[in-house]
């Protein structure tokens, strides 16, 4: 089985993080909370370098289309507290129609969602001496791969996709490497183990699901 590890998320608006001036709106796009998949984006995991060589921000996710008005601005990333934000500032209504419809409808809260595609490198399930839940999956290193302002949150074969892949990632740092005896005797209760890279992960999943 073969997994890109991508996780959707879905962001919301701060209503006071619009600036018609300076044509701006900002989105709360990740927090340390536990969220609906049961999970925690870690705020020091973020690697935000890949996504800022190309910050664009699009519409409803169309980055592939042939329209390049599906790109409605540029973003800027960072973190605020326990909050990543991500501020897009929209192109001009000469520039880009679509980008002002966004813009006005972000403006008027018709719209107030935006949605995030983060692929997760390492993962682990959470760690009870630290505070940690230990039935929640802590993400401790992910690349911010785009953004964009959606009509809504995720459509449901997205949904049915990260369901999935978050399976496969939940399924591999829950199961002990059965090659490794020392390990074997730390992971009587798999849930304490400390970190387990993805990749390597991915393999364990393989060998069980193949091995039968």
């Amino acid at each position: 089985m073969k997994t890109d590890n991508i996780q959707i998320r879905t962001a919301q608006v701060r209503a006071d993080g619009i600036s018609e001036e300076k044509r701006t709106a900002q989105f709360v796009i990740s927090t340390e909370a536990v969220d609906s998949y049961n999970t925690v984006f870690r705020m020091d995991g973020w690697m935000l370098d890949e996504y800022n060589r190309n910050p664009i921000v699009s519409y409803n996710h169309n980055v592939h289309g042939s329209n390049p008005d599906n790109i409605i601005g540029t973003s800027r990333v960072f973190q605020e507290g326990e909050q990543l934000i991500g501020e897009v500032t929209f192109e001009d209504a000469d520039t880009n129609p679509l980008a002002e419809k966004v813009f006005r409808k972000v403006k008027n809260g018709t719209l107030r969602m935006a949605s995030i595609n983060a692929k997760v490198s390492k993962a682990r399930m959470g760690l009870k001496d630290q505070g940690e839940d230990p039935d929640v999956v802590y993400f401790t290193r992910q690349y911010l791969q785009e953004w964009s302002v959606v009509s809504i949150g995720s459509n449901p074969d997205a949904l049915k996709r990260n369901n999935e892949e978050l399976h496969a990632l939940r399924t591999a740092v829950e199961t002990p490497d059965p090659g490794d005896s020392k390990d074997k005797e730390k992971d009587s209760n798999p849930k304490e183990r400390v970190s387990l890279d993805i990749f390597e992960a991915q393999l364990i999943v393989n060998k069980n699901r193949y091995s039968k």
